[in-house]
């Protein structure tokens, strides 16, 4: 009997081992992958200028693509609802707009305005992917725009009316 037992309680000393063995290397985390290889300045300046210089050829200011579109919808003056757009501006982790803009078709070139705005939706894409950004998913509702003495104006109540 007690042989039986030893060889019971061996048995299951050996299972438990066999399991914590298995648990460690399923539980192990591999940390991700930089998205710079760090460069030392000290032993290798040239090659830590070089990738400094290719970061820099990557790195978009979306605050300074964001001015400019701002700068260029101005006033967002209209004479009728009809020069009046509502469109998604920024991206959100999840997907779709992380907000909406006003603006006027009246003094502006409709064209080069919606690809601005394209190229800075799409630069804010790449951005929250390249970071790894994530956001509560929810949707930004779109909002109505109206004619508010002579100004396209989103409508209150509806989605983010930052600008």
């Amino acid at each position: 009997m007690n042989t039986a037992i030893l060889l019971l309680g061996t048995l299951v000393l050996a299972a438990c081992q066999q399991g914590q063995a298995n648990s460690e290397t399923a539980n192990q985390r591999v940390a991700p992958a930089p998205l710079v290889e760090p460069v030392d300045p000290v032993k290798d300046p040239v090659a830590a200028v070089k990738a400094r210089k290719q970061l820099m050829v990557n790195d978009v200011n979306l605050n300074a693509m964001r001015g400019e579109i701002i700068a260029l919808i101005g006033d967002a003056k209209a004479d009728s609802i009809e020069q009046c757009r509502v469109v998604g501006f920024g991206s959100k982790p999840c997907g779709g707009p992380a907000s909406y803009i006003a603006l006027s078709v009246k003094d502006s070139n409709e064209t080069e305005l919606m690809a601005r705005i394209a190229n800075y939706n799409a630069a804010a894409k790449a951005e929250n992917e390249r970071l790894g950004r994530m956001s509560d998913c929810a949707v930004v509702p779109k909002p109505t725009v109206v004619l508010q003495n002579g100004v396209c104006t989103l409508q209150a109540g509806g989605g983010n009316t930052e600008f």
